[in-house]
């Protein structure tokens, strides 16, 4: 989820709850699916520690990522090392190793072209990530190089499609007000480490006893979408739903967009 900064495609985030977490997360990118150009994404994932005694993490995850006439699968595997600095704090450095499989409907990505072609056009690439994870307390921050290997996918012709390295940086702390009452702002900033510009989030999330919500802000790079809202509930910080949605407008005579929608479980055991 937003609020969530994606911290479990961080590979050294694997078990630094001490607990062991299941999730699953949609978006789509337009409800009406009339003015997306990535209409669906579904992330699953696995991660936490080995065991009670020993801290290094491991998990797997599972991507389907559409855009445009591309989708994507990706299935990775996780391992961090952790260094313990305290009761509550610690270190880790993670890796992941993905197979990619990239697909191409040849149909779609022609559509408009003089040059039609038909059928489907798919190549398969490794992909490494790297990250570090540092837990003091209340306090998180956290860091990947995404697409390590830039993945170059040999479709025919035209639909070649090159992977971009990307760094991700996040870092929040949690404010406890009461039992049961808690506030936890945050930041993500993400750039394309070739050429690419520093895009920042900012956001906070509250709990009140099983329910849950909170803003972000992201109009430093998103005009006509600046906002975004989630709500949900969160049991005992067991089990966790929450909704997402953007609050959209009109930005330089262009037409108000469809707001993103997403929604997120997570299981905590």
């Amino acid at each position: 989820m937003y609020q969530q900064n994606y911290f479990y495609l961080n590979p050294a985030f694997a078990g630094a709850d001490k607990r062991r977490e299941f999730g699953v997360n949609g978006h789509l990118n337009s409800i009406r699916r009339n003015a997306s150009s990535s209409p669906l994404s579904v992330i699953a994932h696995y991660q936490g520690n080995i065991n009670d005694s020993n801290p290094n993490g491991i998990g797997v995850i599972g991507i389907y990522d559409q855009f445009g006439p591309y989708w994507l699968g990706k299935l990775g595997f996780t391992y961090a090392k952790r260094f313990r600095l305290g009761t509550e704090s610690s270190l880790s450095f993670g890796a992941q190793l993905a197979a990619e499989y990239m697909q191409v409907d040849l149909a779609e990505m022609t559509v408009d072209q003089e040059k039609k072609m038909i059928g489907h056009d798919n190549d398969l690439r490794p992909d490494v990530d790297a990250g570090m994870w540092l837990k003091i307390h209340n306090f998180y921050a956290g860091a990947t190089v995404a697409s390590i290997l830039e993945p170059t996918y040999n479709l025919v012709e035209s639909a070649e499609h090159v992977g971009v390295r990307e760094l991700l940086v996040t870092a929040g702390y949690k404010l406890n007000l009461a039992q049961d009452i808690s506030i936890t702002p945050s930041f993500l900033m993400n750039q394309a480490l070739k050429g690419g510009t520093q895009e920042y989030q900012f956001g906070t999330m509250a709990n009140v006893k099983f329910l849950t919500g909170g803003v972000n802000y992201r109009g430093q790079f998103d005009k006509s979408a600046p906002w975004n809202v989630n709500a949900g509930i969160n049991v005992k910080d067991n089990v966790q739903l929450t909704t997402s949605f953007d609050i959209t407008k009109e930005h330089n005579g262009l037409a108000k967009p469809d707001p993103q929608v997403e929604a997120n479980l997570r299981i905590r055991f």
